[in-house]
């Protein structure tokens, strides 16, 4: 007879588990991933060279229509296009690349993850130590996760509340969304805890504390400065200043690569936001067990359907669970994985978390994050 997982709410641990249990959850999880590497060969070194490939005909299209075209259409067009190089190039290439997910395969080593640039305003050291080390490690764990409260956020009523607190869903909504990519270095490189340390109460009580690696405060700023000026000097001073140099307008180009860049953070922000669904806490030995680990990245994640083609606009995000799962396996292949997932779930009366929707998500998100905008209730007691 198959052991099953009661279902859980905020703060409360799993009934009873079993450590046979734990075992039988690992098996089954890493005989998934075992599959799916050996699987793993041509048709994987295609897909991220057509990924490449389309980004660059949609950066010489889009960029050609901002420059050369006449009129709104071609404006938007082009505005357009240039969106969808960014995204591809910070999502579903970069961030999957970053992860290892093409380490495997010595016919592409600029897919590979240490030799990769990514095109998009992060350093990749950084973010590969705050990301990968941490945030896939010690999902939703408190004070282990930098990406549980990242920035100044409060998504759980353990976390100190401080009034800043009150206006962060207009704040990250109206200012920190639309310039996502350029704010991951604060979180990445440090600046984020330094700031709390010096202008919350508690410091960062309640937030994790991200490992700089021993970098002096200037060479953090170098690094940063450096990672977003790749990409500012290209879309900001490049392009127009060629668009004026032919006789055209600077100010076209200018204004399609700002709103391309702006929808392109908020996109990225809000999938990402979106499928972390931030409870419950995890317990911090659950690493100490595979399966139980395997438990609690299911518990902390969750996914919301959408199209194969529009999974690759979404960097696969939309398969949060899968990605959270086995980070390090192609993210092409998480639509066939969960359904590998889903029956390992159904097994174990285990919950598989899937929103309807992109923007039932999103709403649930918000949702999390407006109730912990307030203080936690009187006489509550979350420590």
């Amino acid at each position: 007879m198959t052991e099953t997982l009661a279902p859980r709410t905020a703060n409360v641990p799993v009934t009873s588990p079993t450590d046979a249990l734990y075992d039988q959850i690992e098996q089954e999880f890493e005989a998934i991933k075992t599959r799916h590497r050996q699987q793993l060969g041509e048709a994987d070194i295609a897909y991220i060279r057509s990924i490449r490939r389309n980004s660059r005909i949609a950066e010489v299209a889009g960029r050609g229509l901002l420059w050369l075209g006449r009129g709104p259409l071609s404006f938007v067009a082009g505005t357009g296009l240039v969106w969808l190089h960014r995204n591809l190039e910070a999502i579903e290439i970069g961030h999957n690349v970053l992860h290892g997910q093409y380490d495997y395969f010595p016919e592409i080593p600029e897919f590979h993850s240490h030799n990769f640039k990514w095109k998009a305003p992060i350093d990749e050291e950084a973010w590969r130590r705050e990301h990968n080390a941490m945030h896939h490690v010690h999902t939703n764990v408190y004070e282990k996760d930098p990406d549980l409260n990242h920035g100044i956020l409060r998504t759980n009523d353990k976390t100190p509340w401080n009034p800043s607190h009150r206006f962060q869903v207009p704040m990250y909504l109206l200012a920190a969304y639309p310039t996502m990519l350029y704010r991951f270095n604060a979180q990445n490189l440090g600046f984020s805890q330094e700031y709390r340390a010096e202008n919350f109460p508690l410091g960062n009580e309640g937030y994790a504390m991200v490992d700089t690696g021993g970098a002096s405060v200037a060479e953090r700023e170098k690094r940063h400065l450096r990672s977003i000026m790749r990409v500012m000097v290209k879309e900001y001073g490049v392009f127009p200043a060629l668009a004026a140099l032919t006789g055209r307008s600077p100010l076209r180009v200018l204004a399609g690569n700002a709103i391309a860049d702006v929808v392109n953070n908020y996109w990225i922000g809000l999938t990402i936001q979106a499928t972390h669904f931030t409870e419950p806490l995890q317990p911090e030995d659950a690493i100490d067990h595979k399966g139980r680990w395997y438990l609690s990245q299911l518990e902390s994640s969750v996914n919301f359907k959408g199209s194969r083609r529009m999974s690759i606009l979404w960097g696969h995000l939309n398969y949060q669970i899968e990605h959270h799962l086995f980070p390090d396996i192609p993210s092409h292949r998480y639509p066939d994985m969960a359904k590998e997932v889903k029956a390992v779930c159904a097994k174990h009366g285990i919950t598989y978390k899937c929103n309807p929707s992109w923007g039932k998500a999103i709403r649930n998100y918000v949702k999390v994050l407006w109730k912990y905008s307030f203080p936690n209730p009187a006489g509550e007691n979350h420590a």
